[in-house]
C-alpha cells in the first residue's frame, strides 16, 4: 500500500491470520485481524493513542482507558502492546484480566524508518503508526466468551446462542 499510494495514507484492511502460537483461552493460531496505518508529516504517538482510544470507545460503546507498554515488533520502532482497562472489573482485577486490571489488546507502534525507505518514502519527511487488532479478541470481550478457541471450534450449541444461522 505504501509503495502504490505513497505517503499521506490512512488505511484499514481486514484479513485472516495464521501464526505459530501456543494455544490457550486467549490465544489461537488462526484468527481474523484488522491492520491499520497512518502515514503523513508529523504523526506522533499521541495520534496513535487518540486513534485507538476513539476506535475502541466506539466499539465498546463507552469511554475506554488505554495504556502502552513497550513491545518488540520488527516493523515498528518504538513498538508497544496496547492494553485497555478491563471492561468487566473496571481495573479492580478479575479472571478476564488475569487480576491485573488491564486487558492486552493489540500490538502497535511507530512505523520503522526502514519500512518507509523500502516503500520509497523519505523517513525524514514522513512517519506514521501501525497496529493489528484481532476481531476474535474483540468478539470474546464483547460477548463475555471465556475461551477464544470456541470461535473456530464448530460448536453448534455455542453458535446458536448468538442466533447465528447455520
Amino acid at each position: 500500500i505504501l509503495r502504490t499510494h505513497g505517503p499521506k495514507c490512512r488505511v484499514l484492511f481486514p484479513g485472516r491470520c495464521f501464526r505459530n502460537e501456543e494455544l490457550d483461552a486467549s490465544h489461537e493460531n488462526t484468527f481474523f485481524q484488522m491492520e491499520g496505518m497512518m502515514v503523513d508529516k508529523d504523526v506522533s504517538i499521541a495520534n496513535l493513542i487518540y486513534f485507538m482510544k476513539t476506535l475502541l470507545s466506539e466499539i465498546f460503546k463507552k469511554d475506554v482507558e488505554v495504556r502502552l507498554r513497550p513491545g518488540y515488533f520488527p516493523f515498528v520502532e518504538p513498538g508497544f502492546e496496547l492494553d485497555i482497562k478491563c471492561i468487566y472489573c473496571e481495573g479492580k482485577g478479575c479472571k478476564a484480566c488475569s487480576h491485573t486490571g488491564w486487558m492486552e489488546l493489540c500490538p502497535c507502534g511507530m512505523i520503522h524508518p526502514n519500512v518507509l525507505k523500502e516503500a520509497g518514502i523519505d523517513p525524514d519527511k514522513f512517519n506514521g503508526f501501525a497496529f493489528g487488532l484481532g476481531f476474535d479478541r474483540l468478539v470474546m470481550i464483547k460477548t463475555g466468551l471465556d475461551d477464544i478457541r470456541y470461535l473456530n471450534s464448530g460448536n453448534l450449541k455455542l453458535l446458536s446462542q448468538y442466533k447465528t444461522k447455520i
